[in-house]
């Protein structure tokens, strides 16, 4: 028994000294190979995998690691501006409403979005059945801020008459709209630009009751003023005053006929509230219609969109 138990452990402490003699023969945990030695090791070994010559590597790993680490920080920045000023504070975030482009087909809505949304002259005709909708940056001039740029969301609403019903609901929604009118051509389209207008002015009257606020900005852009055959601004803001007064006191007409012939007793006269609504509450119906009474802040402007002529437009769209 005595000798069984010698020779067992005899054979641990033979077996304790062979583990030893292996830790001993096998590379030092903490290598004495230098930072240069080692990277160089490593390029060899990266030179024999990718077949890439190893002067060729550290240059584009230093590349790759200085574009990580610029990701990196834009990252954090942007992470680190949210959470102190929050999204819808900052500078160049996108507005809570959108900036409607609005009039009939062919004044040039979709060639002004495009223009904003590049930042040159978009000369294609184009004639859009479904809105465009894109947000990017407008550059516009401030009273008290100078240049400042803001991200818009820009809405080009299609000028089909069958698509007129959608406007109350856009409009709802937005924060100001540009309504285009083609100077040039204003004449012999000047009663179906002012339909149009009339139908965003009742849009807006209907949309007032669910906001609440100053009035809805609306800014009556007359494009390519640049041509000499354009007309002035004086004159198709008279025409289109003249034009929507006739049609609202035709609508009234047309409702009051229709309350005497079914023998209701309603009020039905103009500008009443059976009337399509184009004026503010407290306006003397008697009196022709006139922007200054509109249920929209109604402001006019020359623009030329061939020319990237929109100053006055970027502000409005910035400012309101």
């Amino acid at each position: 028994m005595e000798a069984a138990e010698e020779t067992l452990m005899a054979g641990s402490d033979a077996a304790a000294e062979d583990a030893m003699v292996g830790i001993a023969d096998s590379p030092p945990l903490l290598s004495d190979t230098s930072f240069e030695d080692a990277t160089g090791e490593f390029l060899l070994r990266l030179q024999g995998q990718t077949g890439i010559p190893a002067a060729a590597l550290l240059p584009l790993i230093l590349s790759l690691a200085s574009l990580a680490v610029i990701f990196l920080c834009q990252a954090l920045y942007a992470l680190l501006v949210r959470v102190l000023f929050g999204a819808g504070r900052r500078e160049g975030s996108a507005s809570s409403g959108s900036v409607l482009l609005l009039g009939i087909c062919g004044a040039g809505k979709t060639a002004l979005f495009q223009t904003l949304r590049s930042g040159s002259p978009y000369l294609t005709t184009v004639t859009s059945m479904e809105a465009n909708d894109a947000t990017f940056s407008v550059e516009g001039k401030t009273r008290t801020s100078g240049v400042v740029s803001r991200r818009l969301r820009v809405v080009d609403l299609p000028g089909h008459p069958r698509l007129v019903d959608k406007i109350e609901t856009h409009i709802a929604n937005a924060r100001s709209a540009v309504f285009l009118v083609d100077a040039v051509d204003f004449a012999s389209r000047r009663r179906e630009t002012a339909e149009r207008l009339r139908d965003v002015l009742v849009a807006v009257a209907g949309a007032s009751r669910k906001r609440r606020g100053p009035p809805f900005p609306l800014l009556v852009a007359c494009n390519k003023s640049e041509k000499i055959t354009a007309h002035p601004i004086e004159f198709i803001k008279t025409r289109l005053e003249k034009e929507i007064d006739a049609l609202v006191r035709t609508a009234a007409g047309q409702l009051q006929d229709t309350a005497e012939g079914d023998g209701r007793a309603r009020a039905a006269s103009t500008g009443g509230d059976a009337a399509p609504r184009v004026t503010r509450r407290g306006a003397d119906p008697k009196k022709p219609f006139a922007f200054e009474n509109a249920v929209a802040e109604v402001s006019f402007s020359a623009v030329s969109v061939a020319e990237n002529d929109l100053d006055e437009l970027k502000s409005f769209a910035v400012v309101k």
